[in-house]
């Protein structure tokens, strides 16, 4: 990297800091695996305004060094391997891209709508005001329903949930991690929804003799414990 200024990241946090978006999350574990430092930039869902000046719209946002706008986590990422290659995100070069692309493509389109399902609910205790009813609104009019009632049969749902993740568990089976022997953006893209839910919801998705949890600790402990410095939700 040359002298110019830190690249920026733009993410998301609750009304009182938290960070609360997946995409961000693995963006940030691909920042700390290549050993970038960025300034972090955090921003409530009302604020979103201050992505219009860079180009954007939506979090996370990235504001590279020489003044590019990448507003896709995807495109970050992939911008990230080529600014620094080495720690590679994608072992195995152009299929470990092809592996994460249909990793990701899975992860929005079959799991994480099913994780939604499960802790949407919780979310909103976690922001107050303006924030508070602009999440309410806006998810109640995306799912058709007041959001207990998205939630409400979250206990049925773990069978699915299980089915869905069971990929992952599979990938991990022969060297710990969803990318072999070593973490790598496979890995930081299910940390990122993971860890998403582990701050929004007290809900528990992972039952502690699952391959995924001490995977999990694992991930939590990576780069001086990054994941681990925002705390898990607590029971009330």
């Amino acid at each position: 990297m040359n002298a110019q200024a830190k690249p920026q990241l733009f993410e998301l946090i609750s009304t009182h800091g938290l960070a609360l978006s997946p995409w961000c999350w693995h963006v940030r574990m691909a920042l700390a695996h290549k050993g970038i430092d960025a300034e972090i930039i955090q921003g409530r869902f009302t604020e979103k305004d201050r992505l219009l000046s860079p180009g954007g719209k939506s979090y996370p946002l990235l504001k590279a060094s020489d003044g590019n706008i990448f507003t896709d986590s995807n495109d970050i990422v992939f911008y990230l391997e080529e600014l620094t290659p080495d720690p590679t995100l994608f072992p195995g070069g152009e299929s470990g891209r092809a592996h994460y692309r249909f990793l990701h493509r899975y992860m929005q389109t079959i799991l994480f709508p099913t994780f939604a399902k499960m802790i949407v609910k919780d979310i909103p205790d976690l922001l107050d005001g303006e924030d508070k009813a602009y999440f309410v609104s806006s998810r109640e009019a995306r799912f058709g329903k007041p959001l207990a009632e998205v939630c409400a049969g979250r206990d049925e749902m773990r069978p699915l949930l299980n089915l869905q993740l069971d990929p992952f568990r599979k990938a991990m089976a022969p060297g710990g991690f969803v990318n072999g022997t070593t973490p790598a953006m496979s890995d930081f893209l299910l940390f990122g929804v993971l860890q998403w839910a582990r701050v929004s919801s007290d809900y528990p998705l992972i039952e502690d003799d699952d391959v995924i949890s001490p995977w999990m600790e694992t991930m939590l402990d990576l780069f001086d414990g990054l994941g681990r410095s925002v705390p898990a939700r607590k029971a009330n």
